[in-house]
């Protein structure tokens, strides 16, 4: 497995945990 894939990887879990944390507080109101 590549280097830029596995940290294309790591870029995409925390992008979809930021946008996860985001939903999750505008539901919240």
């Amino acid at each position: 497995m590549p280097r830029r894939f596995r940290k294309l990887i790591v870029y995409m879990m925390i992008i979809v945990m930021f946008f996860g944390t985001v939903l999750a507080g505008v539901s919240m109101y």
